[in-house]
């Protein structure tokens, strides 16, 4: 029942959402080197170029191989390995113009922290983090800080959580990940918060969210995405908004497609993307350069035998819809106010006081809420709907029109 219920779900997202996208399309790009085929690479773009850092390659050993992109030529050029141990299992982020990578395991489980400096081209080590050395756990450079938690453990997965002041080179202790240990999570940051979940612990493959305060030390449980559970994919944020890119789905397997959805947190809502070509990937590696997302390496499991893709893409971000007026403005009729705490009116565009035809609204688990079949006012009562999002669609329509409720 929870499969199908997943299913139609996603299949409501993606005709609501994949009609505002169909321009939007990934183009294929230059790929690493051959002999830089690998998974857990870090990923990062800084002044305009975009790196890849270390992994582990087809053949399973791990490397400290250091490469730069340049989408102008759309080229990689090897620079010099980073210094630390070689590693797979890594984890990074960037803040302020610098990159911070770290832990992860070669021949031992890692705790250490780097931070990569572009214009001197030089990695300089930080202070270690005095928790348990771990593999994939989430990392979140923001706001001056670098929040570190989770993983898998030499004994186990973890839900520990820890806060690094850039400026003081110091490490201190915060509350636990509220929700079951787990590891290689998806993460990002955005405005005054950290966004964490999804993720494998046990025999769970995780769909649940979390928002955390720095301020308050404190966790709270937003909005889950609306579809299966998934681990190891590449995450990143972007003008306001939160991304989760391809990774496997609630078997540990690859999903067909490599899925892309997007996590608004003014409304708390997930939107489904165009998926990357082919089948999605196990722990590839990202970044974006002038609004354009690119994706490269990872490993696809579940179709035949393991393999490294040979093929990278980029996607445009920029032709996002960006608010529920640009959807509107497609449709027939409009709605106000948006959001909206009791009363919503509806009109017609062509000069008529109502839209005709049937009016049905949706919640974001495909839940018919209200169903009009004639109109007979513009006011619609909604003061007794849960805050959240909902759609609404007008008979004869191809587009909906997004709603939020509350406050």
């Amino acid at each position: 029942m929870k499969k199908n219920l997943i299913s139609a779900l996603s299949c409501l997202l993606i005709l609501l959402s994949s009609s505002n996208f169909l321009a939007q399309q990934w183009v294929e790009v230059s790929s690493p080197p051959a002999n830089f085929r690998t998974d857990h690479s870090f990923g990062f773009a800084l002044n305009g170029m975009g790196y890849l850092v270390a992994g582990t390659k087809s053949n399973g050993n791990v490397t400290d191989e250091f490469y730069q992109y340049d989408p102008a030529t759309d080229a990689f050029t090897q620079l010099a390995d980073f210094p630390g141990a070689p590693r797979g299992f890594g984890i990074g982020d960037t803040w302020d113009g610098k990159a911070y990578f770290g832990f992860g395991a070669g021949d031992n489980y890692l705790g250490d922290l780097w931070e990569y400096d572009p214009d001197a081209a030089e990695w300089t080590e930080l202070a270690s983090c005095p928790c348990s050395a771990r593999i994939h756990p989430a990392m979140v450079a923001h706001n001056g800080k670098i929040f570190v938690g989770l993983g898998g453990g030499f004994n186990g997965d973890l839900k520990d959580w820890w806060i690094y002041d850039i400026a003081t080179n110091t490490w201190t202790q915060g509350t636990d990940f509220p929700s079951l240990p787990r590891h290689h999570p998806y993460q990002f940051g955005i405005d005054n918060y950290i966004y964490v979940g999804f993720g494998h612990g046990g025999t769970n493959i995780f769909i649940t969210w979390y928002r955390y305060d720095p301020d308050t030390d404190t966790w709270d449980q937003v909005a889950s995405l609306p579809d299966q559970g998934r681990v190891a994919g590449t995450q990143f944020s972007w003008n306001g908004k939160g991304y989760a890119l391809s990774g496997e789905g609630e078997t540990h397997t690859a999903m067909n497609e490599g899925e892309f959805w997007s996590y608004d947190p003014v409304t708390d809502f997930w939107e489904q993307l165009p998926s990357h070509p082919e089948t999605s990937r196990w722990a590839p590696a990202s970044f974006v350069i002038d609004n354009e997302v690119y994706l490269f390496n990872g490993v696809v499991y579940g179709f035949g035998n393991p393999f490294h893709p040979t093929v990278s893409y980029k996607f445009n971000l920029s032709g996002e819809m960006t608010s529920a007026d640009e959807v509107t403005d497609k449709t027939s009729f409009t709605i106000s106010p948006n959001p909206v705490s009791d009363v919503l009116t509806i009109q017609s565009k062509n000069g008529v006081a109502l839209p005709s035809g049937s009016l049905i609204m949706y919640d974001v688990l495909g839940n018919q809420v209200r169903n009009i079949e004639t109109l007979t006012s513009n006011q619609i009562d909604v003061s007794n709907l849960s805050d959240g999002v909902y759609f609404i669609r007008m008979e004869g329509e191809e587009e909906t029109v997004r709603v939020v409720v509350g406050e």
